[in-house]
Formats: structure tokens, C-alpha cells, sequence
């Protein structure tokens, strides 16, 4: 009985250390496990909500098709217009064009237009983006202008690049002139737009230096991003 007693006692003590060495270990993998800081625990959760972000525009996008391919609702227009010259004329007088509007418009500080007119001393058209006029915050809207080669009904699409957005242009009779008017600010036609840009072009007929008017035409694509002057509704 004796010798049962010490195996048991025996067997005990193995339980015992076995237990013993059982927890050592678990302790050592606790212990060699490092810590996650919250700067890690942050770039985890972002490298998830980014994972999950991609995969709602994978589904957005199988859902509702490609939207890239977006198309035109209305169609361009051509407009015949006067304008006053900004320097000789009272300041009720329209200077400038809106062209989402499609017609003259007084220059003042709510900056509601795009470009604006005067006549140099050689009796010459100048063309201002509304940046070089109005100082306020309506006036920061980026309005590029470019010259193009051909006339007036020849060009059907504006240039993709090539805008000056500080600068003014002199126009001699006939020339013309393609602008880029982002039209991305609140409430404005192309706040949510891919391409928040409206395309028009310009062509001076004649000034009359007694009255200080210049008569012009206005090519304009209403759609946001599309750069067509062909008649009807755009396909680009």
C-alpha cells in the first residue's frame, strides 16, 4: 500500500508540474505577444473602412452601370448678344455675360457672371475672366480663356487643355474665343458633376466706339463636362 500510496503521490506531482508547465507556456505566449498601439489599431480600422469603401464603389457601380459613360440632356445653343464696355459706360450698364443664363448681365460683387467686356484704346474687344474684375468670394471661380483658329461656325468642340485662367485676351473682329467656367460651387448646375466645367465660345462682330457696345455671338454646351458646339445634344 505503501508503494500504491507514493505512485499516487508520484503521479500527483506529475499532474502538478505538468499543470505548472502547462501555464508557463500560455504565460509566454502572452507575454511574447506585442501590444497593439492605437496609432496601429488606426491604421487597421482605416485599411478596413478603405477595404469596405472600394467594395461599395464596386457595387455601386455594378448596380447602376459605368459613370463615365453619362449623356447630355440638353442641347447647345447660339445666342446673338450686346454688351456695354466696363470702362466709358454707367455701372448700370450689362459688361458681362453669363453664359448658363445666355445673356448680359450687370458686373457688381455677386460676381453672377463669367466674363466681362471693355474696349481698348485702338477701339479693340477685350475679354476678362470674372477673377480679373470681381475681388470677392464669388469671384474666385476658375474661367479659363483660349483662343482657337477657325471662325465662329467652324469650331464644334472646345479644347480639352490649353485655358489661361489669369489673363485677359484681346479680340479682333471675327476671332474667337472658347471659355472654361467651373460651375461646382453650392447650389450651382454642376455642383455633383464628374466634370464640373461648362464649355462656350465667343466671336466679336463689331464695336461701336460712339456707344461703346460690342456685339457678339455665344456658342454654349449646357451640359456639365461636354465640350460639343455641334447643334443638337451632345454625345462628348
Amino acid at each position: 500500500m505503501g508503494d500504491e500510496v507514493a505512485k499516487l503521490g508520484s503521479g500527483k506531482s506529475e499532474v502538478k508540474r505538468g499543470n505548472r508547465l502547462n501555464c508557463h507556456k500560455l504565460r509566454g505566449i502572452i507575454v511574447k505577444q506585442p501590444l497593439q498601439s492605437p496609432i496601429c489599431l488606426i491604421y487597421c480600422m482605416k485599411s478596413r473602412l478603405a477595404l469596405l469603401a472600394a467594395m461599395f464603389v464596386v457595387t455601386v457601380l455594378n448596380a447602376c452601370g459605368d459613370v463615365t459613360n453619362l449623356k447630355a440632356s440638353a442641347p447647345t445653343s447660339v445666342d446673338t448678344l450686346s454688351v456695354f464696355a466696363l470702362s466709358g459706360t454707367p455701372p448700370s450698364y450689362p459688361s458681362g455675360i453669363s453664359i448658363l443664363a445666355r445673356q448680359a448681365v450687370r458686373v457688381d460683387g455677386f460676381a453672377s457672371f463669367d466674363v466681362a467686356f471693355d474696349i481698348d484704346d485702338a477701339g479693340n474687344a477685350v475679354i476678362y475672366p470674372v477673377k480679373l474684375v470681381v475681388a470677392s468670394p464669388g469671384g474666385s471661380r476658375p474661367v479659363g480663356l483660349q483662343k482657337v483658329a477657325g471662325t465662329f461656325e467652324t469650331i464644334a468642340e472646345a479644347p480639352k487643355t490649353g485655358f489661361e485662367a489669369d489673363s485677359a485676351l484681346v479680340m479682333l473682329p471675327r476671332e474667337v474665343v472658347v471659355i472654361q467656367s467651373a460651375h461646382n460651387s453650392s447650389g450651382d448646375l454642376c455642383q455633383f458633376a464628374l466634370n464640373p466645367n461648362l464649355y462656350a465660345k465667343f466671336a466679336v462682330d463689331s464695336v461701336n466706339l460712339a456707344s461703346r457696345t460690342l456685339y457678339l455671338r455665344l456658342g454654349l454646351d449646357p451640359n456639365c463636362g461636354f465640350r460639343s458646339f455641334a447643334t443638337g445634344i451632345p454625345t462628348s
